[in-house]
């Protein structure tokens, strides 16, 4: 066939409107020719290479990394009380709680954040969080010890912060489960750790209900530590709204059923050390605002709400020494709650990819 349509072009060769009919007839029979053997198998021996098209793929995932500061509000609570048991098998029932405990969390974080999103559809993220201020507010410790009137406030002390030590991790795996135009609605499941340490020195020790023996000064030493650990995996159901081109808004609202706590308190003053051991609940939500400058650069502003309540046995352990004061160990457990109410108000700059 191309050398049909040469012999062609030398036959017919003139001119019109500028161009040659022949250098036409020419590119034709080309075209046509190399059409022809490009549908043909390209045999070599007995093998046989078929042309296949490459599909491209693009847009299977999306990133996005994120760091900011965040300011805390709220505070670690617990409180302990009846019933005791004592090392020799007797049992206290009475009232609870007769003493209780509060660390502040009046903190700065640091925060880093990455999102990894697969198909429009399956969404992983991973943070991490860490202090970078300690707590300026004071730990609060009240003791109700009068038996025939437990309302009665008879121990208060406050405490300065003087060593503080706070961070978190938190992992989730999203699936969007229903999308339209402008808005998707995912659910998923995640796991949060966090652990809080605290040091503090007591500023002052005095009895509200003017009971002897309980005004004390503090001399700048430490009186208490005190570490809190969390363990939480937890599901989700959340959502994504776009108020146009550069504005979107986003919510979750977490909750676990199986909070698992453990803290450690040292009234160093007194050789006493107290192991909890306690589970629980938590409910957590977070609202975002995210606003795009460009394609690949934006903003966030957001809210985070977490409450943990647990509960279990604290374990009160006391040096050897206490059995040359009173004869013997007076090793003991309480029944222990903690409540944790944390908010925090976040400031987040992210990068596209």
């Amino acid at each position: 066939m191309l050398i049909a349509s040469i012999w062609m072009e030398k036959k017919l060769n003139f001119k019109k409107g500028g161009i040659r009919m022949s250098q036409l007839k020419l590119s034709a029979g080309l075209v046509i020719g190399l059409t022809a053997l490009a549908a043909l198998p390209v045999s070599a021996g007995t093998n046989t290479i078929n042309v296949e098209p490459v599909e491209v793929v693009t847009g299977v995932a999306k990133a996005q990394l994120m760091v900011g500061v965040e300011s805390w509000s709220g505070d670690n609570t617990y409180q302990i009380g009846n019933p005791v048991h004592w090392f020799d098998g007797t049992v206290d029932q009475g009232y609870f709680p007769f003493s209780e405990l509060a660390f502040p969390l009046d903190i700065a974080m640091v925060t880093a954040q990455a999102n990894v999103e697969f198909y429009d559809t399956w969404m992983f993220m991973g943070s991490v969080k860490k202090n970078v201020t300690d707590p300026d507010d004071q730990m609060i410790d009240k003791d109700w010890i009068t038996d025939a009137n437990p309302s009665q406030l008879d121990v208060y002390s406050n405490s300065n912060i003087t060593d503080f030590d706070g961070y978190e991790f938190d992992f989730s795996v999203k699936y969007k489960f229903l999308q339209g135009e402008n808005w998707s609605l995912d659910g998923g499941a995640g796991y949060l750790y966090q652990n809080w340490q605290y040091e503090a020195s007591v500023v002052r020790q005095y009895s509200p209900s003017g009971l002897d023996g309980f005004d004390y000064l503090g001399d700048g030493r430490p009186a208490i530590r005190y570490t809190l650990e969390y363990n939480i995996p937890y599901f989700q159901v959340g959502g994504k709204v776009k108020l146009g081109n550069k504005v979107s808004l986003l919510s979750r609202l977490s909750y676990s059923p199986w909070v698992d706590a453990e803290n450690v308190d040292q009234h160093m003053l007194r050789y006493k050390v107290n192991k909890g051991d306690l589970d629980g609940y938590s409910w957590m939500f977070k609202v975002e605002g995210q606003y795009d400058f460009s394609e690949h650069w934006f903003m966030t502003a957001s809210y985070d709400y977490k409450q943990m309540k647990v509960d279990g046995t604290m374990r009160a352990e006391f040096a050897n020494f206490y059995e040359y004061i009173y004869g013997v160990v007076p090793n003991h457990t309480v029944w222990e709650e903690i409540e944790s109410v944390q908010h925090a108000m976040a400031i987040t700059v992210g990068y596209h990819f």
